[in-house]
């Protein structure tokens, strides 16, 4: 079988690659011309653990090959995904413009019955307008699957090869049939596959997103309650994650959820129950939780240093989660541009998002460092903000002799608390009492 990818970006590259490592011939397609030059020249555009390799490794096989030409790569494939970006067009308000364009250059290039898979987070209702646009273009027959995307940057392909679920949402047997067979090496790990109508698929998603965004939001707002109760909130955590009706899974405080999904999925499903005359309070608070975060983290900086105008903060990390070099949404970049707007000197280093940091905000006093350690070097303060696996082993003496001040806000609880005190720090982490110094150690978790 061919297939036709369309969109190259996080979702459609991950879903290209991997459709072809079960053996179909997928056909890679986007307008960015730069971007498919680099695919072939195999050069992947972002940070995605293994999707180098998954890549190439399918390219060579000539399972996966690239273009900018829509029209060839339609005629040749029954099925068509289509996965472009719907970022905001206003808060709210997916941008489904590119969704439409695509739809209408679909349809006319077809020749005969295509089925059209939309993996873009889109409203509910979209398919339905999709079609509209279509038929407005051509009188061929064609069907609408709706099937959402549930990848996590950073283990998309395992969320991919591995899923949880796979939702398919049509009004057609003959298409869902279609796509159940592009499918079908899931059956061997006996991944569920959902058939529904096109509406709870589109809905399914976003109530899915809005779930996760309620119980950070959660977690988060139980971390501020047990800094002043003086109570460990993972050992909170811990009890509330071994009830089976809750699981332990996006029971970790930090500094709120960001990225390309939660936060915009969040708004467009309170805003369409807006228009829909609906209101979503426990969502909606959520993401007013979510929001206050980094005020919330700058208050205790401040706390702790005074003003911090003319200071010098460390920062490590902004993508916003690791193993990516995401920074769209990041709570930490938030954070960044509110101590740049108090006046501070910002010295920031992450492993992967240094480059897209500098892309994003451009800045005289933010300046981008090499390592952690030069990050810290001559700080009034130092911030974790992203939770990458080398801030955990950091070397707490090595990290205070760097740094002019003592003070250490731990946003993702990395950083064991008693061993940074004993190098010196006043330790500040999520949810772990108000502070730990040498008078007063850390509560830590049994």
């Amino acid at each position: 079988m061919n297939v036709t990818m369309v969109g190259a970006g996080r979702v459609g590259l991950v879903a290209a690659a991997c459709l072809a490592d079960f053996g179909i011939k997928v056909h890679c397609v986007d307008n960015d011309v730069r971007r498919i030059d680099a695919l072939r020249e195999g050069r992947v555009p972002f940070e995605e653990p293994g999707l180098s390799e998954l890549v190439n490794k399918n390219a060579v096989a000539g399972r996966l090959c690239f273009s900018t030409n829509l029209p060839d790569a339609i005629r040749q494939s029954l099925v068509i995904f289509i996965a472009v970006g719907t970022e905001d067009e206003t808060p709210g308000s997916p941008n489904l413009k590119p969704l439409f364009e695509v739809g209408k250059q679909i349809a006319r290039a077809m020749e005969e019955y295509k089925v059209l898979v939309v993996k873009s987070t889109v409203p509910v209702g979209t398919s339905r307008r999709l079609a509209r646009e279509i038929m407005k273009e051509t009188s061929i027959s064609f069907d609408i699957v709706s099937n959402p995307e549930f990848l996590r940057e950073g283990s998309a392909i395992e969320n991919f090869m591995r899923p949880d679920r796979v939702v398919l949402g049509a009004s057609s047997h003959q298409s869902l049939a279609i796509v159940r067979d592009i499918y079908r090496p899931l059956y061997l790990i006996e991944a569920p596959i959902i058939a529904t109508d096109n509406e709870t698929a589109e809905l399914a998603k976003y109530a899915s997103n809005a779930f996760l965004s309620v119980k950070i939001s959660f977690i988060n707002e139980i971390a501020n309650l047990c800094d002043n109760a003086g109570v460990n909130v993972h050992d909170v955590a811990k009890v509330l994650g071994l009830d089976r009706r809750i699981g332990p899974k996006f029971l970790h405080p930090g500094i709120g959820f960001g990225g390309s999904c939660l936060p915009k999925d969040t708004r467009a499903l309170i805003a369409s129950a807006h228009q829909l005359g609906c209101e979503l309070p426990v969502i909606e608070g959520a993401y007013k939780t979510n929001v206050t975060l980094c005020s919330y983290l700058l208050e205790r900086l401040k706390n702790a240093v005074g003003t911090i105008e003319h200071k010098t903060i460390g920062v490590l990390g902004l993508a916003y989660k690791p193993l990516t070099d995401d920074v769209r949404e990041s709570r930490a970049m938030d954070f960044v541009r509110l101590l740049l707007k108090e006046g501070a000197v910002v010295q920031a280093f992450d492993p992967a998002a240094n480059a897209a940091a500098a892309a994003l905000v451009q800045h005289e006093n933010l300046l981008l460092m090499p390592d952690a350690y030069e990050a810290a070097s001559n700080a009034d303060a130092l911030a974790v903000l992203t939770e990458w696996n080398e801030f955990r082993n950091l070397d707490m003496q090595r990290l205070k002799k760097a740094m002019n001040g003592h003070v250490l806000i731990d946003a993702r609880n990395c950083i064991e608390p008693n061993e940074a005190v004993m190098e010196g720090f006043d330790y500040f982490g999520r949810g772990r009492g108000t502070m730990a110094t040498k008078e007063q150690p850390a509560v830590v978790a049994v």
